[in-house]
């Protein structure tokens, strides 16, 4: 008896039974303990609604078909925590159904065998929804993506609408861009392959044949027209013309690029413990490098310059008042040079000589006239400028562009690398002084300061001129460098072309003398002889 209750307690049903078989409600323990049944029987086979758990905390719960999990149930997956509500066949999801992931992924959609086929939608995230159709758990065939950036590393806030082919956008489809591009054309494995056609969002359009994410012939340079330098004279006018090329130096066909023309000068850094370093790091653009060896701050260029003034005349008339100071000034320094040969070399005196030209010139401004003079600058510096706006940025039309009746500013006020090279030059030369000819040209500049302030007096009610006023209207001579850069925004497909750098060399402005007929100065010289001897005969 007791043998018999034993064999009864180990039977793996529990539950109804009609004629010995399972009828009715029951729970049946698989014999590999992995699988326990609850619910209804039908002639011993599992079959109405009834719950299949499993040892690892899965289960399904819905309707069972002679033994198979068949018709409509929810499934809830241990392993991924994956939650399926829908139709089964056989065990498998199979017909209309709704699967919710563990990251949040909602699909509601087509089944077939456990895998998404057919026509359905899958959420992502709230704005990433794909809407179409399905083939062995990918998106394959036509349908309609919005991206959020969450699925695949795409750019967010886009749409595409096209064909799919294994969860790739393959085939004719159109991208919608959220920074407001367009492409229309083929699709290979998710890029832009085959004929397409792109309105960018920077203004670029193109239309053509296009090869892995980018088109056959894209520019990736730009190339000035001209030889490998231009010289002009100050004021002298020039155009430049430049291309979008290859890297075959083809001229590529397309357009909205936008191009900058920039001209600069050649950066010369201060030396640490000049008082001038830290100038450069209030500099508002930062040095530009170039192929040339040095780095050059940007300096203005207009198009817009108005027509400037001869300065020639004002030139010619304060060197001929120099001509006359430098006169007065040789007949000084011959003096006092035949009292240094006594004590210095021939060679010493010839320094001096050259370094008393320069005190002398410095000595020639008194405070009075140098502020003067400095504020006249600085108004002219602002006049010119507010006259001559920055060069526009340009536009290229079937990869060319150019930009005509260019021509470089005035200098801006205190234009820093010239203000440092200026300086710089200063300190060497006074490095180069010795402390005796210090002492020497001293005891002379004092004599002719002196002398020179009496002359001034007299000479203040006339105009002052500034020494080498063509400066003030017109650009320095010197070597600068012209700069063409792309400025597109956003970089079309993410890359931006190489920039092209022309070397400018600007040489001074040719001045035309007009020299009187030495017959003329004979007559003159002889004319006023004459007035000399009558007016000693009375």
């Amino acid at each position: 008896m007791a043998d018999f209750a034993k064999e009864r307690r180990k039977e793996p049903y529990l539950g109804e039974k009609v004629n010995y078989l399972r009828n009715g409600y029951g729970t049946y323990v698989y014999e590999n303990q992995f699988f326990r049944y609850d619910g209804e029987w039908v002639d011993g086979k599992k079959h109405g609604h009834g719950k299949l758990l499993m040892k690892d905390g899965t289960f399904y719960e819905g309707q069972f078909t002679k033994g198979e999990i068949t018709g409509s149930g929810y499934k809830y997956f241990a392993t991924s925590n994956a939650k399926y509500t829908g139709e089964f066949l056989c065990g498998e999801m199979h017909g209309n159904g709704m699967m919710a992931y563990k990251d949040g992924s909602v699909y509601k959609g087509q089944w077939q065998k456990n895998r998404r086929q057919g026509f359905g939608t899958l959420w992502t995230q709230k704005k990433s929804i794909y809407e179409g159709t399905f083939y062995e758990d990918m998106r394959d065939g036509e349908g309609k993506q919005n991206y959020d950036g969450s699925y695949q590393k795409l750019s967010n806030g886009d749409k595409y609408e096209g064909h799919w082919i294994q969860d790739k956008r393959n085939g004719q489809g159109h991208l919608w861009c959220a920074d407001g591009s367009h492409y229309e054309g083929n699709f290979v494995n998710d890029l832009f392959h085959g004929e397409g056609k792109i309105s960018h969002a920077s203004g670029i359009y193109y239309r053509g044949l296009w090869l892995n994410g980018f088109p056959e012939k894209m520019a990736t340079k730009i190339v000035i027209l001209c030889e490998s330098s231009l010289v002009l004279q100050q004021g002298q006018l020039f155009s430049i013309h430049v291309e979008c090329r290859n890297d075959d130096d083809e001229l590529v066909i397309e357009h909205g690029r936008e191009l900058q023309l920039l001209a600069g000068f050649k950066y010369t850094p201060p030396v640490e413990s000049s008082s001038f370093f830290d100038m450069i790091e209030d500099f508002k653009e930062q040095p530009i490098h170039t192929p040339f060896g040095y780095d050059v701050v940007p300096y203005p260029i207009s198009d817009q310059l108005p027509e400037l003034e001869d300065t020639t005349k004002i030139d010619e008339e304060a060197e001929d008042n120099s001509a006359e100071n430098q006169d007065t000034d040789e007949v000084r320094l011959s003096e006092s040079a035949k009292e240094l040969q006594e004590t210095e070399s021939r060679e010493t005196v010839e320094e001096v000589k050259k370094v008393d030209s320069i005190i002398s010139d410095e000595s020639n401004k008194l405070p009075e006239q140098v502020t003067e003079t400095v504020r006249e600058k600085e108004t002219k510096f602002e006049e010119v400028s507010q006259m001559a706006p920055q060069v526009q940025n340009k536009v290229t039309t079937n990869g060319i562009c150019e930009w005509l009746n260019l021509q470089l500013a005035p200098p801006p006020p205190m234009y820093r690398p010239f203000v440092i090279l200026k300086r710089e030059e200063e300190a060497k030369k006074t490095k180069k002084l010795s402390k005796e000819k210090i002492e020497i040209m001293k005891e002379i500049t004092d004599e002719m300061a002196t002398q020179e302030r009496t002359e001034s007096e007299k000479k203040s009610s006339q105009q002052i001129v500034p020494e080498k006023e063509i400066y003030e209207t017109i650009a320095r001579p010197g070597e600068y460098v012209l700069i063409v850069r792309e400025v597109t925004n956003p970089p079309f497909l993410g890359k931006t072309m190489q920039p092209a750098f022309l070397l400018l060399q600007l040489n001074q402005k040719k001045k035309t003398v007009t020299k009187k007929p030495k017959g003329i100065l004979e007559a003159s010289e002889d004319e006023e002889h004459d007035e000399k001897d009558s007016t000693y005969a009375l």
